[in-house]
């Protein structure tokens, strides 16, 4: 009962309407106190059965979506507007500000992979120029081909700006930038991250790669492709918060079901 002793401490009545992305105490205290919540952001977009999902549907995964941060509204965000709550990504303004060049490296970034296997599998590329992310550098460091970057953001919006393409798990912002910038893109989606699994689906609908593992099949596929993100995104931010804007007054601030007993039961 400790959530729920954090939730009722947390002062959401003191506002008109919280925002929340995806946390499940303040969702909590929204519904213990009756306070107006939207869950905006990207997993809003799952409680759309039109939003795609892989061919293997997780019921724990889809319950996690629907329940972990209930709340009374909600504003999806997602690659494509699949239902009338979802709409475009928000850019983060050095993203959409920016003038994409193309200096020949190719951006990686495979959190879930060990330094040592990406060294190894793109250490046999030695035509192309590769700048490798990563959280356990703590410096710049090169070898041949490759060059290491400890990740940080204005390093990262570099690379992706400047890059022929980019490498990288299934998530959701960074895919969506790389899209913006109209770079060449390959997704790796985290096994047993559901939400990855099902960014993958709707990025295979677009038309963009997506492998299920980082091995020569697959990427020498892409490197040979001429797949570049056919999407544009339709709506700015502005049109997003003022979707958001305009339905706070017809809001409930009630769920249909109390929360606590819904997670604790």
């Amino acid at each position: 009962y400790r959530i729920l002793k954090e939730a009722m401490e947390l002062p959401v009545q003191k506002y008109d309407l919280v925002l929340n992305d995806f946390e499940c105490i303040t969702s909590i205290a929204c519904s213990r106190k009756k306070v107006k919540s939207v869950n905006f952001g990207h997993q809003a977009s799952f409680l759309s059965p039109k939003t795609p999902r892989p061919e293997k549907i997780s019921k724990r995964g889809e319950w996690i979506l629907r329940n972990f941060a209930r709340t009374t509204n909600k504003i999806g965000l997602h690659f494509k507007s699949y239902d009338d709550f979802i709409f475009s990504p928000v850019i983060k303004n050095r993203i959409v500000k920016a003038e994409p060049v193309n200096d020949g490296h190719i951006t990686v970034y495979l959190p879930s992979y060990c330094d040592e296997q990406l060294r190894n599998f793109f250490i046999r590329y030695k035509e192309f120029k590769f700048e490798i992310f990563s959280h356990r550098f703590g410096d710049y460091s090169s070898e041949k081909n490759l060059r290491f970057i400890p990740v940080t953001k204005k390093a990262f919006d570099d690379s992706l700006i400047s890059c022929f393409g980019l490498v990288t798990g299934g998530g959701f912002e960074t895919p969506a930038e790389a899209i913006h910038l109209k770079k060449k893109l390959l997704a790796i989606p985290i096994k047993g991250q559901y939400e990855q699994q099902c960014n993958a689906a709707a990025l295979r609908e677009l038309g963009i790669s997506v492998a299920d593992k980082l091995d020569k099949e697959h990427f020498e596929k892409w490197l040979n492709s001429d797949m570049y993100p056919p999407v544009s995104f339709e709506h700015s931010t502005q049109e997003v918060i003022d979707a958001l804007m305009s339905r706070f007054s017809n809001m409930p601030t009630e769920l249909n079901i109390s929360y606590p007993d819904l997670i604790f039961s």
